[in-house]
């Protein structure tokens, strides 16, 4: 997952926008980043056929 390689250079506090078009990423984009400890900055949102998540670099 390259979101989670870009979660690692990112400071305290920042937010990466991910976006996807994959149904299957509804799950494991979540799951993943809280499984390594980052957070979810908002609810996951569908735009068309994207979905797009808002992760959190922990404070």
């Amino acid at each position: 997952m390259y979101a989670l390689e870009a979660l690692q250079s990112m400071k305290p506090g920042q937010v990466l926008q991910v976006i996807a078009d994959c149904p299957q990423s509804f799950r494991s984009v979540p799951e993943e980043a809280v499984k390594h400890g980052y957070l979810l900055a908002a609810a996951p949102e569908k735009r068309g056929q994207d979905l797009y998540f808002y992760i959190r670099i922990p404070l």
